[in-house]
């Protein structure tokens, strides 16, 4: 597990260096989540029996810090009710914004499925 929290920390740091030294509009975090997903795609690829055990590691160490995703939300929470006034005086706009990104983002989910769905049609 001790492996799995390193692997998980080095790709938010990494992802974090990226962002800072491009001055990037992509956030850390993603970009730290982009080259997990690449690390895990290549461990697939290259798959051993200790490289398997790697990954075991990273899924526990993945698995331990969701049990307390909870705790982990509470620093966000106290800062939106530090903010609660700017809310308030902006929550139309608000509303309206997490109403319409909700639509065009189910709008883009059923697109993309389709799409996935008449090519693996296609193929068979």
């Amino acid at each position: 597990m001790l492996y799995g929290l390193f692997v998980l920390l080095t790709c938010q740091l990494l992802g974090e260096a990226i962002r800072h030294v491009t001055s990037g509009p992509v956030p850390g975090p993603v970009i730290g989540i982009l080259l997990l997903i690449v690390y895990l795609a290549l461990s697939e690829r290259f798959s051993n029996e200790r490289v398997q055990a790697r990954t075991r590691s990273v899924e526990e160490a993945g698995d331990g810090l969701l049990l307390y995703l909870g705790v982990l939300f509470v620093p966000a929470g106290v800062g939106v009710a530090g903010k609660l006034d700017l809310i308030l005086q902006n929550g139309f706009g608000i509303v309206l914004t997490l109403v319409g990104s909700t639509a065009i983002t189910m709008l883009v989910t059923v697109a993309a499925f389709r799409l996935v769905r008449l090519a693996s049609e296609r193929r068979s």
